[in-house]
C-alpha cells in the first residue's frame, strides 16, 4: 500500500512539474554547480496552488487537486500503516517524513515564500525517504522473518 501511494505521489509530482512546476525543474537545470548555494537558497520559483484555487479547483480544473491528493494519500498511506504495524517510536519518523509534503503544499497555498532547497527536500527527498524508506524497511523484516 505504501510503495502503490508513493508511486502515485512521484506521478503526481512529475505531472505537476511537467506543466504548471516546469519553472523548478528549470530553476534545477540553471544551478551554477562550483557554487550552488546562492541558488539552492534563493527564493522557489515553485508556484503552488493558492487556497483560492483549490477551492475552485473541483468544479472547474480538477487537475490542479493530483498534487495535493496524491501528496494526502501517501502521507495518509503511511500514517495508517505504522500506527497499525509500526513496533517502535522510530516508524513515526518515517510517517513524519511523508508529512513533509503537505506542509510545503499547506506553505505555498497561503503564500509562504521557501527557498528552493526547502521544496527539492520537502517535495521530492523526504517522500522518498519516509515511504521509500518505510517500504526498504519491511520488506528486509518480511525477508528475514521468512
Amino acid at each position: 500500500m505504501t510503495l502503490v501511494a508513493l508511486v502515485g505521489y512521484l506521478a503526481g509530482l512529475g505531472r505537476y512539474l511537467t506543466g504548471e512546476g516546469a519553472a523548478l525543474v528549470s530553476a534545477l537545470a540553471a544551478i551554477d554547480t562550483s557554487a550552488p548555494t546562492p541558488a539552492l537558497l534563493a527564493a522557489s520559483p515553485l508556484s503552488l496552488p493558492s487556497i483560492a484555487t483549490l477551492q475552485t479547483a473541483a468544479s472547474s480544473a480538477p487537475t490542479t487537486l493530483v498534487l495535493p491528493g496524491a501528496a494526502l494519500v501517501l502521507a495518509v498511506s503511511l500514517v495508517v500503516v505504522v500506527a497499525r504495524f509500526g513496533h517502535s517510536w522510530t516508524t513515526w519518523l518515517y510517517a513524519l517524513a511523508a508529512i513533509v509534503p503537505l506542509a510545503i503544499l499547506a506553505a505555498g497555498a497561503v503564500g509562504v515564500s521557501r527557498p528552493l532547497v526547502v521544496d527539492v527536500a520537502g517535495l521530492v527527498i523526504f517522500p522518498l525517504l519516509g515511504a521509500g524508506g518505510f517500504t526498504v524497511d519491511v520488506g528486509r523484516y518480511l525477508f528475514a522473518t521468512r
